[in-house]
């Protein structure tokens, strides 16, 4: 502690500096003085922010599982199961190669050479 001070006595800072960092020290609120209810003030600023982010997230997640149900509600809806019948029928759901086969099985006999 008594090297500090002599230390600190031998190393003093020009007038015009401590003077600057004199008003910048009285500009400031003293910081000895806080309010016993600092803290509860810190937390109700960060617990407001978190209901923000919270709610935000909530209505994301809420947005995501819509869109996950109506997209297997979706699929299930547009999904044929195999037809057992002995007569095919084509529907909207066929495919291009169904239409094909279907097409070919009416079609006259051409003559082969």
């Amino acid at each position: 502690m008594r090297m500090n001070q002599e230390a600190q006595q031998d190393w003093e800072l020009p007038n015009e500096i401590q003077s600057i960092l004199r008003e910048y020290r009285d500009a400031l609120p003293d910081s000895d003085t806080a309010a016993g209810d600092f803290m509860p003030k810190l937390w109700a600023k960060i617990e407001s922010q978190q209901k923000v982010t919270y709610s935000f997230w909530r209505l994301a997640s809420g947005f995501v599982t819509g869109s996950v149900a109506l997209s297997m509600v979706l699929a299930f809806a547009l999904w044929t199961p195999p037809q057992s019948s002995q007569q095919k029928q084509l529907g909207p759901n066929s495919t291009y190669v169904e239409v094909l086969d279907d097409a070919s099985d009416d079609a006259p006999e051409i003559a082969t050479i």
